[in-house]
């Protein structure tokens, strides 16, 4: 490979992801646009976070590799992650690597180099070959200078998705924010008018929440809002999403549960709340009040729904309040 053509490859690799912020986004266009430059069969980015490997995006390989569960332990990981280096083999089956090949494995060439951010080794760009001596050394050489912009790259695509969550999460809580709302149940109602499907959605309000600001203070009660968020979280599905309406008052969006199963699901928070018993004196407790709103029976917009759902809750809060003698 020339140097007009790594210049040229470059400028190409940045046209294509040059408009891409997100990271899921922009790794898929990497991937093709370096099997294409540098010829193998497979090419795959890889992201190291926490000591876990997961596949960001890949091409060219016979099995699902987003399937498999890649460890540290694998040869070319491993290597990478002590020696903080890229490695290169012509020859896999003969070389010092070659008792480490799985199973069934056609590589016979392979070049796997680091992405790092900050000195950490925070990615792998591997590319194997079922030919040995596929590769030459300015492959490497321009596949390793690909590593370093794509670590540029990721960091700018990092700082967005840090500005993006800031956009769209209530900073106290950790649950997205009441447009954010708005902007996912318009999103689900599409979905839903499209494919005939059913949600949900629970307005929560937290009862005697004022009484406890008014005793101990706002730090307080804001410790008590991420602490109940956090046992919300517990409690709900991974598909299911919270959302900070405003004050003490939350929605929880249910996809694919009608409203039987909503009731069911708010009868369960109220129930895990109730057991925390958050009692400020003898006679006041914090516990919730919820009411349910379900698609499309209940409407067919986000204002139609929050509205029958907070309807529902005031009427549920002041039937509660009503058996508890208080009005």
């Amino acid at each position: 490979m020339k140097q007009i053509d790594i210049t040229r490859a470059l400028l190409l690799l940045h046209r294509r992801v040059v408009k891409e912020l997100k990271k899921e986004d922009l790794f898929k266009k990497v991937v093709p646009t370096i099997r294409k430059i540098v010829k193998c069969d497979g090419c795959a980015i890889l992201l190291v976070e926490n000591g876990k490997i997961s596949v960001a995006a890949c091409t060219g390989f016979s099995k699902n590799l987003r399937s498999m569960k890649l460890s540290s332990l694998f040869w070319p990981i491993s290597h990478i992650l002590k020696t903080g280096k890229g490695l290169f083999v012509q020859d896999i089956k003969n070389s010092r690597f070659g008792g480490c090949l799985p199973e069934n494995c056609e590589m016979k060439a392979i070049m796997c180099v680091p992405v790092k951010l900050n000195g950490r080794v925070a990615g792998i760009i591997h590319l194997d070959s079922k030919k040995a001596d596929a590769f030459t050394t300015k492959d490497f050489d321009f596949v390793k200078l690909i590593s370093s912009e794509l670590s540029s790259i990721i960091e700018r695509s990092l700082l967005y998705s840090e500005v993006e969550q800031l956009s769209i999460k209530d900073h106290l809580t950790g649950c997205y924010n009441r447009r954010n709302l708005y902007h996912d149940l318009k999103k689900r109602i599409e979905e839903c008018r499209r494919y005939k499907k059913v949600f949900s959605v629970i307005m929560i309000d937290f009862d005697n929440f004022k009484k406890y600001n008014d005793r101990f203070g706002h730090s307080r009660g804001d410790a008590l809002l991420k602490s109940i968020c956090g046992k919300l979280r517990k409690i709900l599905r991974k598909a299911d999403s919270i959302y900070r309406y405003g004050g003490d008052e939350f929605v929880v969006l249910l996809p694919e549960t009608n409203k039987d199963g909503a009731r069911v699901c708010a009868k369960r928070l109220e129930e895990n709340i109730e057991k925390m018993n958050k009692r400020i004196d003898e006679n006041t407790k914090i516990t919730l009040s919820t009411g349910v709103a379900g698609y499309p029976e209940d409407g067919s917009t986000p204002a139609s729904l929050i509205k029958i759902a907070d309807r529902q809750m005031y009427k549920n809060k002041a039937a509660k309040k009503s058996a508890q003698g208080l009005i």
